[in-house]
């Protein structure tokens, strides 16, 4: 198959450039019959093919071996002084050919009006490497195009791993602090233990079957906080007021999973575990066509500690930044405000892009 697909691209190669020089050829004749109208067509092609493999070798020469030799490495000297003389030597073999092959060939009898030597070097300079400037510029521009490809190519493969990397991250972190509050429920020996396994097995459910694609419904992400805000239920009881309200038509709409939940998390780890009286967490999510708003309201301790510049600089957020830079550059707010005795944290995505980008990162 490869070996079909190789010998295809070398026939339409080959076959381009046939197409190419044949065109050049026409191009010619039909610009110099100008000067010779009494000429035949067929005559005219027949004489100025015997100079065009001239031009093509002085062409390929140029775009294909000095291009690379030098110029491409800046070798900007060598390369000027390599055209002049390959120019000074192409020159000279197109005189040998017209003076002692073309003309006596179709113009027998007729002497020449010029001798060998009296040749018009700008004229034969130019008739010759305007074709290979133009060759030459479409192959710096083909091999700039390439590199920017390849470059376009690295930074698909960069963020591809980036993002791996990072959903990776968010499995083990979310484990870590579940199996924390299981760990505290089995210390106080509590009946609830059972039902926060039975809990902990559908996230991680979820986490190994539903997350492997870039994006997922944002129904099944609000079925995600929901078992989790079960399992810190299980774990304060009547100390903690917790609401979650879902508002706008979510059908259908995706958003990159495990996104959302790492904002929720810290509204427990820092928030809530630090208070010893009632505590609250109020959680909005918004959807209005293609804008996705999610809040985030908690209590916490009034006195500074240790956790304060952890709230926003832990892992777990430290995570979901970096993937909302990579997923929605430019397309998404994140506001957080620790204020004296509540952290609010504001999240607004356009949710458009997330269609788009999903064959980027896919």
């Amino acid at each position: 198959m490869l070996n079909g697909d190789w010998n295809r691209n070398r026939f339409f190669r080959i076959a381009s450039h046939i197409l190419f020089w044949s065109m050049y050829l026409i191009i010619n004749v039909l610009t110099a019959k100008r000067f010779y109208p009494e000429e035949a067509f067929g005559h005219m092609m027949f004489r100025f093919s015997f100079t065009l493999p001239v031009d093509m070798t002085a062409t390929y020469l140029t775009a294909y071996g000095l291009l690379n030799w030098f110029l491409l490495r800046r070798r900007y000297i060598a390369f000027t002084l390599t055209v002049l003389v390959s120019a000074f030597f192409f020159i000279l073999l197109q005189r040998t050919i017209v003076y002692y092959i073309s003309q006596p060939l179709f113009f027998p009898g007729v002497t020449p009006t010029y001798p060998f030597w009296r040749i018009s070097w700008f004229y034969s300079f130019t008739n010759i490497y305007l074709v290979v400037a133009v060759v030459t510029a479409a192959k710096l521009l083909e091999l700039a195009l390439r590199q920017q490809n390849n470059s376009l190519q690295l930074d698909r493969e960069k963020i591809e791993a980036e993002l791996k990397f990072l959903k990776a991250q968010v499995h083990p972190h979310f484990l870590f602090n579940t199996l924390n509050n299981l760990y505290a429920l089995t210390l106080d020996k509590s009946e609830k233990a059972p039902e926060v396994v039975l809990k902990l097995s559908e996230l991680l459910s979820y986490m190994l079957y539903e997350c492997n694609d870039p994006y997922t419904l944002i129904t099944k992400e609000v079925q995600l906080i929901e078992n989790y805000l079960e399992l810190e239920r299980i774990r304060y009881g009547r100390h903690l007021d917790l609401d979650l309200t879902v508002s706008g038509d979510i059908t259908g709409k995706k958003i990159a999973p495990m996104l959302l939940l790492p904002f929720v998390e810290n509204a427990f780890k820092h928030g809530v575990s630090k208070v010893s009286r009632q505590s609250f967490v109020r959680i909005l999510l918004e959807v209005n066509g293609n804008h996705l708003e999610f809040r985030v309201i908690n209590s916490k301790s009034p006195a500074p500690g240790p956790d304060e510049t952890d709230y926003t600089e832990g892992i777990g957020l430290k995570n979901v930044r970096r993937r909302l830079d990579l997923l929605y550059p430019s397309q998404h707010e994140l506001i957080i405000q620790p204020l004296e005795i509540e952290f609010k944290v504001n999240l607004t995505i356009n949710l458009e892009p997330a269609h788009e980008r999903q064959m980027f990162i896919g």
